[in-house]
């Protein structure tokens, strides 16, 4: 019998130390590799060439300094920033309630996806001043 109901699944990428300005700039940008085992340990199970129900963007930032208090995010295809699945979407980061320099944003997203090059480009800029993403994750769900 085969499965039914919805099945949600997420794609997170720690450790990351990414260097945040308030312009978008192809070095500062992060790969989502979708159901691709070549890309190595960022697949993606249950995703089958690249079709998904895009439903939320979830980002952790720290070392929030020069007035930086939004983040606008920006899904693409390609590693240029060129062709947009999610045009720029903005929010304000909400800092850490014992830590003001770390924070997070979330963006419901609602976008059905498939494209064959298994991969979302990450680009994501701040409102003014610095901060580094250490933490993005792609939910979706089937």
């Amino acid at each position: 019998m085969a499965a039914t109901g919805k099945f949600i699944h997420n794609s997170s990428h720690t450790g990351l130390t990414i260097a945040c300005t308030n312009a978008y700039a192809t070095a500062r940008r992060h790969q989502i590799p979708i159901n691709s085992p070549a890309t190595g340990t960022l697949t993606i199970p249950g995703l089958t060439a690249g079709r998904a129900r895009l439903s939320m963007l979830y980002l952790h930032v720290d070392t929030i300094a020069g007035g930086a208090t939004k983040l606008t995010v920006r899904l693409t295809r390609d590693a240029t920033g060129d062709q947009t699945i999610i045009g720029d979407a903005q929010a304000t980061l909400s800092t850490g309630v014992t830590t003001a320099t770390e924070g997070d944003v979330a963006f419901k997203i609602d976008v059905d996806y498939l494209h064959p090059d298994d991969v979302l480009w990450c680009f994501f800029k701040t409102d003014a001043g610095t901060c580094n993403v250490k933490r993005i994750e792609l939910f979706w769900e089937e």
